[in-house]
């Protein structure tokens, strides 16, 4: 016992003896990310928020990929309006102000994120490191696809001021303008990504991936303007010819945290949100018909969660199966959407024949696919105005749930592009899906929205926005 009594003495002597307190540092200071340590990190901010204004679970996340499927007749609301369902106003096709606060300001942050890291890293790296470097590069590539999602899916633009001040990227009030002048500075920024890494020298593949997203998200951003005949279709195809069949650039999502799931996917991971549904659309008789894989659905014996005022009641389950998971990656740029851009540049110069061989470039390749459960068949036109109607379907299809559609159909509607269009409602049974008459469109029997609204909070906050 007396031991142990002076074991237990002497325990507590070192005890007192030992400075057990602890000091809470707060926050890191800013200058903490100009150290090189930092720089990956601060790279890839801006590819987070770029997943968070697609779509992502967090507080801060938008869902411009979710609102603009349901606006453009991608899916079909199945479910509730409220935790990850789809909002009324989203619902009619005409979203308000109010209801696109939080996509309007997650996607400027995706915009401001990368170029805040430009920034940084112009005043903390070399010049000659600067210019080469793959962490500036990647900034350059994140925000060219920031502004190409804000450029595609906003009805106008509101470009910051940027306040000269050599220590911090400070922004003042912008001013509305065309929503144009986001394809300018995407392309801008795809063309910067581009000679960083070129003047980086390295060819390994992961550098040749960012290589080639760049060339391609600058050929998409050049149809954009090219449509409105501010740019040429010559340079588009000059990117995307560099761009091969099998090229893809994602952003990813993550499974470890339920802010950064794929938001579309969880709105219908029955967990227990059934909130859409490919029901009613073009896409459930399509593949139906074709079982194409690129708009793959499942089939459930289950309704969605809630009542649906617009079909008087609950609809059929049916969850696209694009998203699988949590995790699974949204796709910005690919190879066979550079095929579809080198086929509509055919179509502006009148050349049928080119046009339909790009069209089918990836039909081919899916043909050729032995575990696929139907042969798909190829595309035959006959005239420019079936040539613009397939190239339009083939484009709902290939980059079906990818925040693209709104951008494509109001570029195409705006400048009055021939062709038919396949977004709207379908009820029942219909043979033939490409020539069927739907009960809703974009235009009938009232007009959906082509674009979304600048937020409410820009508006009541900007002294230069009415």
């Amino acid at each position: 016992m007396h031991t142990t009594t002076l074991a237990t003495a002497a325990t507590l002597l070192l005890i007192v003896a030992c400075d057990t307190s602890v000091t809470n540092p707060g926050l890191i200071g800013d200058d903490a990310l100009d150290k090189p340590e930092s720089w990956s990190a601060v790279a890839l901010g801006g590819r987070r928020a770029l997943a968070d204004a697609i779509g992502s679970s967090g507080t801060t996340g938008g869902q411009l990929l979710y609102w603009g499927a349901a606006v453009s007749f991608e899916i079909n609301p199945a479910g509730s309006t409220g935790s990850y369902g789809i909002p009324t106003d989203v619902q009619t096709g005409l979203p308000t102000d109010a209801t696109m606060n939080a996509d309007w300001t997650s996607s400027n942050i995706a915009r401001y994120t990368p170029e805040a890291a430009v920034f940084r890293f112009r005043r903390v790296m070399p010049d000659t490191l600067f210019a080469k470097s793959l962490f500036v590069g990647q900034a350059y590539l994140y925000a060219g696809f920031a502004n190409r999602l804000l450029g595609e899916n906003f009805c106008q633009s509101v470009i910051p001021v940027e306040i000269p001040d050599p220590t911090q990227y400070r922004l003042g009030p912008g001013s509305l303008g065309p929503q144009t002048l986001y394809f300018h500075r995407a392309d801008t920024a795809f063309t910067n990504a581009i000679a960083v890494f070129i003047a980086s020298g390295l060819t390994d593949t992961g550098t040749t991936s960012l290589l080639r997203a760049a060339y391609a998200g600058r050929a998409s951003v050049r149809a954009d303007l090219a449509t409105y005949g501010l740019a040429q279709w010559a340079d588009v195809l000059t990117d995307a010819v560099l761009v091969p069949n099998t090229a893809v650039f994602q952003v990813p999502y993550a499974a470890t945290s339920p802010d950064q799931y794929n938001y579309l996917y969880w709105a219908r991971a029955n967990q227990s949100f059934r909130s859409h549904t490919p029901w009613g659309t073009f896409y459930e008789n399509y593949y139906g018909t074709t079982r194409d894989p690129r708009v793959r659905w499942d089939t459930t014996a289950l309704q969605g969660d809630a009542a649906v005022a617009k079909f008087g009641g609950r609809v059929p389950f049916w969850p696209e199966a694009k998203y699988a998971t949590t995790s699974t990656p949204v796709r910005l740029s690919s190879g066979w959407e550079m095929r579809l851009l080198e086929a509509e540049a055919a179509l502006v110069a009148s050349d049928l024949t080119t046009a339909q061989g790009k069209m089918n470039t990836h039909r081919r390749a899916l043909r050729a696919d032995t575990t696929l459960a139907k042969t798909l068949d190829t595309l035959v036109v006959a005239t420019l105005d079936e040539g613009w109607t397939a190239l339009k379907t083939e484009r709902a299809i290939e980059l079906w749930l990818e925040a693209r559609r709104l951008g494509d159909l109001r570029r195409w509607i705006d400048n009055n592009v021939p062709g038919g269009y396949i977004d709207g409602t379908y009820r029942g049974s219909v043979a033939d899906i490409l020539h069927a008459t739907p009960l809703e469109t974009m235009t009938a029997p009232t007009a959906r929205a082509l674009c979304f609204p600048v937020g409410r909070n820009e508006r009541e906050t900007n002294p230069n926005i009415p």
